[in-house]
Parts: structure tokens; C-alpha cells; sequence
């Protein structure tokens, strides 16, 4: 992480002199840690592949960009070293140094103010920057900032030099930094569109004196309008102004590389400049680098960015998007390209593929469509297009239109979301159709390549399917007659509408429980969600996770909860479509995780969260052993054989149930395919009946 106070601190323009000769071994102490395999981690900082043991900070200045080192440094020891007392860590700096030689920004100030109220370094240094962490309106870069900012003068021989003249007609740090909230705030409601939406809204006691009372009334009639109004220069001019500013080599690696509608290769772009396609590679990637910097939250591009970001949640027909911002259809001048293949390719966080529009990407958007669509899922897994539709800002159409290119199966207006088995994809069928059907016309409509024998095989061995009269049904509506002729039963889930159609009964809140939730797993007091690691997560993206995950930490519709953590609070929201994590990035770090690998997301019943690594075993090992390690058990191989049918059932909410037939149905229902496949080996392909309990078997 490049925290925002390294691009100003001008370490690099200091001169050596003012640089510590000290060993960096010895100014920071916990780098001796950095031995054998943990090296990697420094390595690629500095030329020497032992610098910290063998160089000082005003010789490694000579040779890289020390503000850059530094902030490297800084995001190391906030992700192992986050329980280590300051002062242990930084040994060398002077406690009696003002905190004011920090040079933070005024909400590192208030968030310092909170802990250390001493005004010297000394007393920031008692505490772990877990603990600053845990202070109410920390943000994980206000920490980068702090550690930064330690970092900077415990490498200066003179670090008070920092130290500015007092302004003594200047505001309090939290009044300034007040008034810049605001100020930012408005800057983001103009750029949705929300001229003339109050900023804030006071709440007060009924029997408020007047003066309070009127007070409260103009805040809240405080709107974006009464401010005023920063500078709002053009994206296209931004856009413009950026690629004039590159040289002649970027250029062509611009035109021909990165805003091409066809990429050329490499080597032939570098043959054109006389390089190599691995120099190529580097141009492309620097240019990217200062494009994007220019281009952060706060700029007419960066602002343009983030607006669309949310209005493609989580993605967008390119041509509804051309619709809203016609300016992005525009041709940039001298490219022949329009703006929006532009922003696709100098962000990571916006990309559009095969006229689809998402953010961060379609791979993630998929994930997202699949999380939102599992909370909304029958048993048979079947999603009713009209519910989704409207949490989302897409019609039904275009919802289908999406779930189709993702490879999602839609019948009658739902999503089919169980296609593990060909009999799965026939029951959704059924239920989404609502009438009987033959196997001729279940196989038009699923366009599948199997064929009707095998789909007929198939609804023949599966217990929520029957046949009457050549006309396939579901077992829980009734007999085929008396879908016609007579109402379904009061107890069962489905009711006959007046055109004969039976339909699911349908409740207001139709997202899913916690213990319904797939990949959620219960164990005593704590909540375990398995996910993998993505790249949106180590770039610290917060992250849409299942409803079931957000009511098991306690934050319902509408609502927003904090929960602690040995690394500060882990906010959670539920605002909008879905509920969203904050970033875990400063869980993943301290973790090593890298993209792709599990994690599992735990929930304490006492508010706290923590983000572990889940036990992995053997693919040889028990069946049964290898659930319970996918259900997030922390001893796998050690629990006895007496507690594991328990602590699975307890997994999805059946304390006491020991049959696996029950279990089966209950993981099924739930769409846990691996853990299926593991249940299924040990009990359905083995001597134990599916009927007998476990003690029976």
C-alpha cells in the first residue's frame, strides 16, 4: 500500500546527511527476523539482497526510492508485527519527540489524540498498532500513515526538522477535519447527481430547546449547493492532458498497446521502438502506473470512475451505461477510440467484456451474481428473476440476458441454480414452470445434450419427482389431479394460482438464513464462512457476501455493524442489493494469503471476528474427515469418531440428527457439492444405509 502521506513526505529530497548511517538491522530490530524464507520479503526493496543487515538508510537512499521502501516496510509490520509494542520496535527514536513531527494529516491526528494524549512520541510508542487500530474511526490507512510517519523519523538524524510552525489562529485537528469530510462528501453527491440532497441529517431529543432545535434544522438543510463548488474540470480534458504529457515511446506504447481495440504483440511494438518485448512490458506498465495515479477519487476522471462503478452493481449492458453517460461514447481526440474502452484499460476496477460493463471485473461480477442469486434460491434452486431484479439496478431482461451469458440456465423467467446433476436441472424446471411436463418437453427447454433416457433415468431416481399419467410433477405439489382440481394441502410450500400455475409461497424477506446459507457453518458459538481469497481483496476492495453471513454478525437490512478484531473493527453493511465486508486486506497480509487460496471468515458469538486459514487433509483420508476440515472444523484428524456425525449435523443446524439420509438432504438443499460428493462416499458408496442411524451402520 502507498499510503497518501508517502508522496509527500520528501524523504528521497533529503540529503544523505540527514539520513541515519545506523544499520537498518539495528534502527528496526524486528527485520533480523527476516531470515531464509522470510528474506523474499525484503529482497526486492534494494539492490543488495541483505540490505537491511549490511546498509544504513543514507546509503540505501543513494540507490532506490526510500519513500517507496519505507511504505513497504510499513505494510510488512502492520501485517506481522501488529502485536509488538512500538517502542520494542523502533528502539532508536527519541520518545520525547512531538507527535507533531509525524507530519499527519488531521485525521491521523484525531484518531492519535484518542490514544496518546501526552503530545511526544513516547507515549504513541506504549501501544501496538493493534491497539490504534482499535481506536473508533481508525481507517487501516490512517495506521499505514502512523507506521509511515514512525518509519520516516526513525530513519532521520534529526527528525523534529519535521516540525512546522504552529499555526495559533488555526481550528482544532477534528474541526478541520470535519469541514474536509463535508467538503468531500458534496464533491461525491454532485457527482451522482445529488445537488440537492442534504449532506447530513441531526437527531436530538424531542423536548430540544428551541435554539438546539433550529440549529439541528440547518444542518440538515445543509445540501452540496450551499458549499462551495470545487473545480470540475472535464474527464475527456483530463484525459487529453494526460496522454500529451507522455513521451514519444509511451505514446506509441499507448496507441498500439493499451487503448488499441486489438493489442498488438509485444514484439512487434518493440521492434518499432528498438527494444525488446519484455522492455515493452515495463513501458506498458508504467504508463498504466501514471495514468492511474493521476487519476484517483477526487479528479474528473477518477470521480467519473467511481460513479459508474456504482451504478454497475454488479454489471451493466455497455449500451444502458452509453445511455446514462453519453460523454463516455465520445472519441478521444487523436486516438480514434472511444472514452469507455480508455477507462477499461488504464483501471483495474472498471472492464468491459463482450458489451458487458462490471466492476471490478466480469470474474468478479459473476461471483457476486452467484452470491446474490444463493440468497435468493429455493431448495431446488430455482431464482424467480423479479426478486433479483429488483435489488439490482438491471431489468429482467437484462438480468436474464446476463445470467444466460454466464452459462446459468433460465426457465420461465428463473434461474436455475443446481446443475450438479441433470435430475437437479429437470426438478428446477418443473418448479419454475409450475405445470407438469413430459421429458421431450423439459429437454427442449433446457437445451441440454443429454437425452431424454437419461433425463427420464434420472427424474426416476429422484424422490421430488413423480410420474402420473406420462406427465412429470413434483412430489410436493400433489398428485398431477389435484394441481387441477383441488388446492394443495395447507402444510405443503406451494400454492395454485387462479390460472392453475403452482407457484413457491413466497415470503417479504425471501434472502436466506444463516442456516440455510451455503458455505456458512455452525460451530458452538461461532459462525465460520469459507471463501477464497481474491485479487479485490488484496487490493483492499470491500466485498458483497451472502445475507445469511451479515444476520449471523448481527447487521440486518438497513443496517451497519462493527465487529472487533485483533486488527481493529471489521465494518459490515447493509445498505444496498447485498450486504457488504469492509476490506480484510490487513487480515490477508498478516496471513500471506494469495489469490485463489480458502480463508475462512469467523464469527464469534461476542462481536469479534478473526480470518483463518482452514486445516487442509489429505485427499486419501476418511470421507468423513475431509467434511469436516470443508466444514472449517479445526481438528479434523483428531476429533473421535463418536463427535464427527455431530459436528457435522450441528454444521447446517441439526443438532442431534445422526441419520445420514437426513444429513444428505439438508447439505444438498443447501447446494454443498463438495461436501455431497464427501458424505456420498462414505455413507450412499459404502456398507452404511442411508436409513440407519449412525450407530445402527
Amino acid at each position: 500500500m502507498s499510503g497518501s502521506s508517502a508522496l509527500t513526505l520528501g524523504v528521497n529530497s533529503l540529503p544523505a546527511t540527514e539520513l541515519s548511517d545506523t544499520l537498518w538491522v539495528d534502527i528496526l530490530p524486528w527485520l533480523d527476523d527476516y531470515v531464509s524464507d522470510r528474506a523474499a520479503l525484503l529482497e526486492p526493496l534494494a539492490p543488495s539482497p541483505d540490505w537491511w543487515f549490511s546498509e544504513s538508510p543514507s546509503f540505501t537512499v543513494l540507490e532506490v526510492d526510500l519513500e517507496k521502501l519505507l511504505s513497504e516496510l510499513a505494510s510488512l509490520y502492520i501485517s506481522h508485527h501488529s502485536s509488538a509494542v512500538l517502542k520494542e520496535s523502533f528502539p532508536l527514536l527519541d520518545p520525547s519527540v512531538p507527535i507533531s513531527a509525524l507530519a499527519l494529516d488531521t485525521r491521523a491526528v484525531t484518531s492519535l489524540a484518542r490514544l496518546a494524549s501526552q503530545g511526544n512520541v513516547g507515549d504513541l510508542l506504549a501501544h501496538a498498532t493493534a491497539e490504534i487500530f482499535g481506536v473508533r474511526g481508525t481507517s487501516e490507512q490512517t495506521v499505514h500513515d502512523v507506521v509511515l510517519s514512525l518509519l520516516v523519523c526513525a530513519v532521520m538524524t534529526d527528525p523534529r526538522s519535521r516540525i512546522e510552525t504552529p499555526d495559533d489562529g488555526a481550528a482544532p485537528p477534528a474541526i478541520t477535519a470535519l469541514l474536509d469530510d463535508l467538503e468531500q462528501l458534496a464533491m461525491w453527491r454532485r457527482v451522482r447527481g445529488q445537488d440537492a440532497r442534504p449532506l447530513v441529517t441531526v437527531e436530538i431529543d424531542d423536548e430540544s430547546p428551541e435554539p438546539i432545535q433550529e440549529l439541528a434544522a440547518r444542518i440538515s438543510a445543509l445540501t452540496p449547493n450551499d458549499l462551495p463548488a470545487m473545480d470540475r474540470t472535464d474527464a475527456m480534458d483530463e484525459i487529453d492532458n494526460l496522454f500529451s504529457q507522455l513521451d514519444e515511446r509511451e505514446s506509441i506504447v499507448l496507441r498500439e498497446r493499451i487503448v488499441a481495440p486489438v493489442p498488438q504483440r509485444r514484439g512487434a511494438v518493440g521492434a518499432k521502438l528498438g527494444v525488446g518485448s519484455g522492455r515493452v512490458g515495463q513501458i506498458e506498465a508504467e504508463v498504466k502506473a501514471k495514468i492511474n495515479d493521476a487519476c484517483g477519487f477526487g479528479t474528473a476522471v477518477g470521480n467519473l470512475l467511481a460513479s459508474l462503478r456504482v451504478e454497475i452493481q454488479p454489471v451493466a449492458l455497455l449500451e444502458r451505461l452509453l445511455e446514462l453517460h453519453p460523454s463516455i461514447a465520445a472519441e478521444v481526440p487523436g486516438y480514434g477510440v472511444p472514452l469507455w474502452l480508455v477507462l477499461d484499460r488504464i483501471d483495474d476496477y472498471f472492464e468491459v467484456t463482450d458489451g458487458w460493463a462490471a466492476a471490478p471485473g466480469v470474474a468478479a461480477a459473476k461471483k457476486r451474481t452467484q452470491t446474490l442469486l444463493e440468497d435468493f434460491e429455493s431448495p431446488n434452486g430455482v431464482v424467480a428473476l423479479g426478486d433479483v431484479a429488483d435489488t439490482v439496478s438491471m431489468s429482467a431482461g437484462e438480468l436474464e440476458k446476463w445470467l444466460t451469458w454466464c452459462g446459468i440456465t433460465v426457465v420461465s423467467g428463473s434461474a436455475l441454480t443446481r446443475a450438479r446433476r441433470i435430475s437437479d436441472l429437470a426438478v428446477g424446471a418443473l418448479e419454475a414452470l409450475g405445470t407438469p411436463k413430459t421429458v421431450p418437453e423439459l429437454a427442449a427447454l433446457l437445451k441440454t445434450d443429454r437425452t431424454e433416457r437419461s433425463i427420464e433415468r434420472a427424474l426416476e431416481s429422484d424422490d421430488r419427482a413423480v410420474l402420473d399419467a406420462g406427465l412429470w410433477h413434483l412430489q410436493a405439489w400433489g398428485s398431477a389431479d389435484s394441481i387441477v382440481e383441488e388446492p394443495v394441502p395447507e402444510q405443503s410450500e406451494f400454492n395454485v394460482g387462479g390460472d392453475g400455475i403452482v407457484r413457491r409461497k413466497r415470503t417479504r424477506d425471501t434472502a436466506k438464513p444463516p442456516e440455510q446459507t451455503r458455505r456458512l457453518y455452525r460451530s458452538g458459538n461461532v459462525w465460520r464462512y469459507r471463501t477464497a481469497v481474491t485479487a479485490e481483496h488484496l487490493r483492499g476492495s470491500s466485498f458483497a457476501v451472502p445475507a445469511g453471513l451479515a444476520v449471523a454478525a448481527g447487521c440486518a437490512r438497513g443496517e451497519s455493524v462493527e465487529l472487533e478484531s485483533h486488527l481493529g473493527v471489521q465494518a459490515v453493511r447493509w445498505s444496498g442489493a447485498q450486504p457488504t465486508f469492509g476490506t480484510i486486506r490487513r487480515f490477508l497480509r498478516e496471513l500471506s494469503a494469495v489469490v485463489g487460496e480458502d480463508i475462512l471468515l469467523e464469527l464469534w458469538q461476542d462481536g469479534t471476528f478473526r480470518v483463518v486459514r482452514p486445516v487442509v487433509v489429505h485427499a486419501d483420508v476418511d470421507p468423513l474427515r475431509q467434511a469436516l476440515a470443508e466444514i472449517g472444523n479445526r481438528e479434523p484428524l483428531r476429533t473421535a469418531d463418536r463427535h464427527v456425525v455431530r459436528i457435522l449435523a450441528e454444521a447446517v443446524s441439526l443438532p442431534g440428527e445422526d441419520r445420514p439420509r437426513k444429513l444428505l438432504r439438508a447439505y444438498e438443499d443447501r447446494g454443498e457439492d463438495i461436501i455431497l460428493d464427501l458424505l456420498e462416499a462414505a455413507w450412499v458408496h459404502s456398507d452404511v444405509s442411508a436409513d440407519s442411524e449412525i450407530g445402527d451402520a
